[in-house]
């Protein structure tokens, strides 16, 4: 009974110990121009540990609820990012100088999960200076006119 008692207690620390599988957190999201789509920066956890951690990009319609597993971007060690919708069909995704980069698509094509099948994004991507992963901005969402430099 004892030798249950004990390994029992050491499988629910071991599970434990293991985490319970990814944590996304929402860091912000936004609005393409007419608000028909929506760029999400989200943040996904699955340890303590600094190279456990990914920044992602999602972008979906505005009428679908948010899907983590669904991204299009991702980055380690860069922990914030700027979102400029130019159009409907066009974004651009600023990203800390220093990032590691683990997934990086230039066109999002829809599908049946995420928008219209004959629709796509075209994504450019430039890395600049931050502090420590992070821009010292104002608006880390930009749209239409504010978006064009």
């Amino acid at each position: 009974m004892m030798i249950r008692t004990v390994l029992t207690a050491a499988l629910m620390l071991l599970l434990s110990g293991c985490g319970a599988g990814e944590k996304a957190d929402v860091l912000y999201e936004c609005p393409s121009p007419d608000g028909s789509l929506i760029a999400t920066l989200y943040r996904v956890s699955d340890g303590a540990r600094e190279i456990d951690r990914e920044t992602r990009l999602n972008v979906r319609p505005a009428t679908t609820a948010f899907n983590d597993s669904m991204f299009s971007f991702a980055m380690r060690h860069g922990y914030d990012a700027i979102v400029r919708w130019s159009s409907e069909q066009q974004l651009e995704f600023v990203y800390p100088l220093d990032s590691e980069l683990i997934h990086v698509e230039n066109v999002i094509f829809g599908s049946s999960q995420t928008f219209n099948s004959t629709q796509q994004i075209v994504v450019t991507y430039r890395e600049e200076p931050s502090t420590h992963g992070y821009f010292m901005v104002e608006k880390r969402c930009l749209s239409g006119v504010e978006a064009i430099r």
